[in-house]
């Protein structure tokens, strides 16, 4: 009789013991099934096209996420260059949020020509950069020469330092660059951060490696609180392209 008795508690035991590993997996899985996060879809919009010289106009980003509004964009900021002088003298504006995930600045381009855009978005931890170019003032028909060589697309390289995470002293970073040639990602190439601060006897340079295609990361440890400059490297010696572009860093103790 005991061990009858025995016997059916150990039963009971391991179908308790079963169910609960069963339950577990389940639990699991849809936690994983509910951690999967899209991208944020970013539009931009124009007040008027061409957009007009030394006259304020709006620029809106409407940012949407599974098919709805995002009203709370953790940030939208819009860093804008003329071509020919290159990104290293853009402008970074942070927009408004103006509701119904439409956010927006108001711009005065003091020059015609041919422009860059980068609508640098965070919604829901996720961060995205669609690149825009467009005309100020009056088309320009001239954009390929004689032999039908385009010169702005050929020789256009958009470098974006990853700068709205908070770095800390003393503690490891992880420097991430996102780099373009035009529209596709600059893909295969030597990447290096140089790191330099008067608060620092020499530079420092890290080597950088690719994840996603035209992401490069690398780790670094800021030595001390206060302001740093971070040049990214990038080239293809075999193909003699290389260039630069620098971002100022504040690092927090």
């Amino acid at each position: 009789m005991k061990k009858w008795i025995l016997t059916g508690l150990l039963i009971s035991l391991i179908s308790l013991l079963a169910a609960c590993g069963s339950q577990e997996v389940k639990d699991q899985t849809s936690d994983a099934g509910d951690s999967a996060v899209t991208k944020p879809e970013v539009e931009v919009k124009f007040e008027e096209e061409p957009l007009p010289v030394n006259k304020k106009t709006m620029i809106q980003a409407i940012v949407t996420q599974d098919g709805e509004n995002v009203e709370d964009a953790e940030k939208v900021e819009f860093e804008i260059w003329k071509d020919s002088e290159g990104q290293d003298n853009s402008d970074m504006i942070e927009a408004n949020n103006q509701g119904d995930g439409v956010y927006s600045i108001t711009y005065t381009f003091k020059s015609e020509g041919k422009y860059t855009l980068y609508a640098h978005t965070t919604a829901n931890d996720v961060h995205v950069m669609p690149l825009v170019h467009f005309e100020v003032g009056q088309e320009h028909s001239e954009s390929a020469d004689e032999n039908g060589h385009d010169h702005a697309s050929g020789e256009e390289y958009t470098v974006h330092f990853v700068n709205d995470t908070e770095f800390k002293a003393s503690k490891e970073s992880t420097l991430t660059a996102h780099i373009k040639h035009g529209e596709e990602p600059f893909s295969g190439a030597q990447v290096r951060f140089e790191i330099s601060s008067s608060l620092m006897e020499k530079h420092s340079f890290v080597d950088a490696k690719e994840g996603e295609a035209g992401e490069y990361q690398a780790k670094y440890t800021f030595p001390s609180a206060g302001d740093y400059t971070v040049k990214v490297h990038y080239e293809k010696p075999e193909k003699e392209i290389h260039g630069h572009q620098e971002s100022n860093v504040n690092v927090k103790k």
